[in-house]
């Protein structure tokens, strides 16, 4: 039986044929496994999966990060704009994830107003400090000029 640390530290196959990429997926669903070592099956078989599809169609990077951000949409049913952070770039000051993250609050800010005018209509007996929240969402991209 894997840990966790051992599944966490090893490195998933690019499998060549579906054959390969059943044969391990198989592996690693039929393998013992606790609370914790599951989750990593779950991840290596995706992975694994999208290693030979890759490949397979010859993806670039660029397209193979799209293809990362579209799974964690679905898996996370995302309906909204989101942006990952690595928690490593706070190390170094030239990736300034305070300024990251204040310049994706604006570039998200026309959603933002759109959903908070949904929620206003949709939810009037919200909470009071949820509602002026919103209220104050969809005032503030009123009162901006567009482009």
């Amino acid at each position: 039986m894997h840990t966790e640390k051992t599944m966490r530290d090893e490195t998933v196959p690019t499998p060549e044929t579906v054959d390969e990429l059943a044969a391990y997926v198989r592996s690693l669903v039929d393998g013992q496994h606790d609370y914790g070592t599951c989750v990593y099956a779950m991840s290596m078989a995706a992975t694994a999966a999208f290693n030979h599809v890759a490949k397979a169609l010859g993806v670039t990077g660029f397209q193979a990060s799209c293809a990362d951000m579209d799974i964690l949409r679905r898996t996370r049913r995302l309906e909204g704009p989101f942006m990952l952070i690595d928690g490593e770039k706070a190390l170094y000051p030239q990736y300034d994830l305070p300024q990251k993250l204040a310049e994706f609050l604006v570039d998200i800010k026309p959603w933002l107003a759109k959903q908070a005018a949904k929620k206003l209509a949709e939810a009037p007996g919200a909470h009071p400090n949820v509602y002026a929240h919103w209220r104050q969402l969809a005032e503030q991209a009123e009162q901006e000029p567009t482009p």
